[in-house]
């Protein structure tokens, strides 16, 4: 590996393993601000003024933003719409919290320089970390299995190059997340190849779209991840992040895995948001708005009790939120009798409430715990046990 160091002014200290997963408890420092994991982000610049979630669910906040190439040249020649854009929401974060900034690269054309440099200052005044770039449209166009020679990853790998060559160039003091996609094993090992050469401590998974848990994912992303961050010793003093992932699947009934749940048990020390609409058939859209008009809006929320997705009627919303939620219910019901559009940011906002809820219950989670839960629990699948089994073992026998 190089020598040369990218600013990462974070410090990660493991307070605790779980021997039979990947979870782990950790503390970081990043300037003046510290927290432990695991924790959930919380999308920020989905609140409003007038809305307000539990304290526990705060702490780690993600903005976001998506740029094009032509976005990011009108921005340095004094555009102020994407700034603008990512200030608003960094304005809702409290002064102690962790900003983390997204910024999507909405294009296929190569990475300019002079685009990477302003995207790495955009993030600079308005978070407290640097992200590589997110780019779906690159990530859409690869094909899964495609080798880092094939064009579409070499684009990535090359666009992930010039950023940090702009981090590097600007002497940004502030750490780095490297960003990760979920398309092979081969575009993984380079792209990691690339970040421990950077001296990079913080990893992110762009899920896009797709389950924590399927087999592909493991086997693309985590478990070459996890291995070389253990075989350089690096995996107890490195962050992990996870993005866009697909937050359930079906189980039985009105039951659904929380897929959000599962990605601690596999090493992520903190899971974000889902940035990217969901690609369904435009009659399925059509089919809920029907439902909407008729008051028969269900929201997909994280059950507590059950560590379980369940569709809850907004009707019923008052009943099934534990009394030490604040997320306004009156609020959110007027809110999607006007718009049933608002149920999709409200979703993201009570899942972020409950998750925290769950994971600071009795003063914060052990990371064992999180996997006796889900093993015991009624909504699981015997498959994704033996998954995280296997790649705990595998990981940590170095296999």
């Amino acid at each position: 590996m190089g020598d040369r160091q990218i600013p990462r002014n974070m410090k990660v200290d493991t307070i605790e393993l779980d021997g039979d997963t990947l979870s782990a408890s950790k503390r970081v420092e990043v300037a003046s601000k510290q927290f432990e994991t695991p924790v959930k982000a919380l999308q920020v610049g989905k609140l409003r003024a007038s809305e307000k979630v539990s304290p526990l669910a705060r702490g780690i906040v993600e903005i976001y933003g998506k740029a094009s190439a032509a976005a990011l040249t009108n921005s340095r020649s004094g555009w102020t719409g994407l700034a603008k854009k990512l200030e608003r929401q960094e304005k809702n974060a409290h002064n102690d919290e962790f900003v983390v900034p997204f910024i999507e690269y909405d294009d296929s054309s190569n990475l300019e320089a002079e685009n990477a440099a302003e995207i790495a200052k955009l993030q600079t005044n308005y978070g407290d970390i640097l992200t590589v770039p997110l780019m779906s449209e690159l990530v859409d166009a690869a094909e899964d299995g495609d080798g880092r020679t094939t064009p579409h990853v070499t684009a990535i790998i090359e666009n992930t190059k010039q950023f940090l060559k702009a981090v590097d160039k600007l002497g940004v003091d502030k750490p780095v997340m490297g960003v990760i996609p979920p398309i092979s094993h081969d575009c993984t090992q380079a792209l990691v190849d690339v970040y421990l050469d950077h001296g990079l401590r913080a990893y992110c998974v762009d899920f896009n779209r797709r389950s924590p848990m399927a087999q592909s994912q493991i086997d693309h992303v985590i478990n070459p991840l996890m291995q070389s961050l253990s075989s350089y010793n690096t995996r107890e003093e490195s962050l992990l992040y996870g993005v866009n992932a697909n937050d359930s699947r079906p189980v039985t009934g009105k039951r659904r895995t929380s897929d959000a749940v599962y990605a601690y048990t596999l090493g992520f020390d903190i899971v974000g948001d889902n940035h990217i609409a969901p690609k369904l058939p435009e009659e399925v859209f059509e089919e809920l708005a029907k439902k909407a008009a008729k008051g028969e809006v269900e929201l997909k929320l994280f059950d507590i009790d059950t560590v379980s997705i369940v569709e809850v009627p907004v009707s019923e919303l008052g009943s099934f939120l534990p009394d030490d939620a604040e997320i306004p219910v009156d609020r959110i019901q007027d809110r999607i009798k006007q718009d049933p559009d608002e149920q999709y940011r409200f979703t993201k906002l009570i899942n972020a409430e409950l998750i925290s809820l769950y994971l600071e219950s009795e003063g914060g989670i052990d990371p064992q715990k999180i996997f006796v839960d889900l093993r015991t629990g009624a909504y699981t699948q015997n498959s994704d046990l033996e998954r995280v089994r296997e790649l705990s073992t595998e990981v940590l026998s170095g296999s």
